[in-house]
């Protein structure tokens, strides 16, 4: 509470600068946020093995197979390579009307205005109401695929030149070469893996409950564990998964068409995501509890209850991993709750045959932080398997063509 006043009198000292009705200096303090150095993320490297994939396979038919375009295929190959690697949910068919309509508007100005102009003054005029008429019409941010192209399109094919030569050639081996390329693009596109949204989000999710369970692992009552440097990395790896993966998840999800997977629909799909965040949120408040020093006498009272709810969450976030439901909500949620009741009946027997002064406040204050950060990941882990349940994974895991 002490820091959740702390951030609101920041946010009043900030808002009355913004608006001018009083002035201040104050600024937030700074959370002090451990940095383990470099962590490897799995989709940055998918990315980059997709992008490089499609660049070298470029090169290669550029070189032993002469293609329409020449070395302008391998330049485009680069930067669309990277694109489509950069937002795996978009399908390579998604390009396929820009890139049409901008060919078909470049080579409308090529083969029709661009020979009957001869003057800088026309040439100019030309250049500034075609790119007028594309940004125009391609103004919003959702038609930005189809401005790029419009532009790429009309640069690449006026070829625009001290000594300007027109030839109808330029324009076939350019809109050749694209269909080329969308191929190459169509073949690349399950490299590493399947680009399908469905098959994908079912990839995170099991990396997110993999992750979820090795952290699990790592919050154990034994203090006098010294981890090494590997399981320090590997804490950091998933840490960075469990944190990470929700928002991935929430954005890759608008890609999934659900009229395709009977039993699911957008709204569950939406909750699924909300839970999914909650969960990492509230296994990260864990790992900020345990991190705190707990007294002794706890330690050793609570040692094997607190072991048994962890194995518990521990075998429930492995399940989930596997099978991505926990089989029936009801029941899951009668044995996590039975066991939370149970560990807080133990605290409050500990509490209350502790001698006087055995304990101190900041004791008591640290373990019900954990004891509430227990408390929260189980919700979240129920509320998680009861929205998983309506869902029909099978459909997900079939195969489509």
């Amino acid at each position: 509470m002490q820091r959740l006043e702390e951030l609101t009198r920041s946010l009043f000292a900030t808002l009355a600068d913004v608006k001018g009705f009083e002035l201040s200096n104050t600024s937030p303090r700074a959370v002090a946020v451990a940095r383990p150095g470099f962590v490897l993320d799995p989709d940055r490297l998918a990315a980059t093995v997709r992008a490089m994939a499609t660049l070298w396979l470029a090169y290669l038919v550029w070189i032993y197979v002469e293609v329409p375009g020449g070395a302008g295929f391998v330049m485009a190959a680069g930067p669309i390579g990277m694109m489509l690697a950069y937002m795996p949910q978009m399908p390579v068919s998604v390009l396929f009307k820009p890139a049409a309509t901008g060919i078909a508007f470049a080579s409308a100005l090529y083969i029709f205005v661009m020979p009957q102009l001869s003057s800088f003054v026309g040439l100019g005029s030309m250049i500034f109401f075609a790119t007028f008429a594309i940004c125009y019409l391609f103004s919003t941010p959702q038609q930005g695929l189809g401005r790029a192209f419009g532009l790429a399109m009309f640069v690449t094919i006026a070829g625009i030149s001290n000594e300007q030569s027109y030839n109808f050639l330029s324009v076939a081996d350019t809109a050749l070469m694209f269909v080329l390329l969308f191929a190459l693009l169509a073949l690349t596109a399950n490299i590493p893996f399947s680009a399908r949204p469905e098959k994908a989000f079912l990839r995170q999710l099991a990396r997110f409950f993999r992750g979820c369970e090795y952290l699990m692992t790592t919050m154990r009552w034994d203090l006098t564990m010294t981890p090494t440097r590997l399981d320090r990395r590997r804490q950091a790896f998933h840490a960075r998964e469990v944190a990470t993966l929700p928002q991935k998840l929430a954005t890759l999800s608008k890609s999934v068409d659900t009229k395709v997977l009977p039993g699911t629909t957008p709204e569950q799909v939406l909750v699924l995501t909300t839970n999914l965040q909650a969960l990492a949120y509230r296994m990260q408040e864990l790992m900020d509890a345990r991190a705190n020093p707990q007294a002794q006498l706890l330690v050793r009272e609570l040692l094997t209850d607190v072991r048994a709810w962890r194995m518990k969450v521990q075998e429930v976030f492995q399940g989930f991993s596997r099978n991505l439901a926990a089989g029936p909500a009801d029941a899951f949620r009668a044995r996590l709750t039975a066991r939370l009741e149970h560990l807080e009946r133990r605290v409050e027997e500990t509490l209350n045959k502790a001698a006087e002064g055995e304990l101190s406040d900041r004791d008591g204050e640290h373990l019900y932080r954990l004891l509430g950060a227990y408390r929260g990941l189980s919700e979240a882990g129920i509320e998680y398997a009861g929205t998983a349940e309506e869902i029909d994974w099978s459909r997900w895991r079939e195969s489509r063509f």
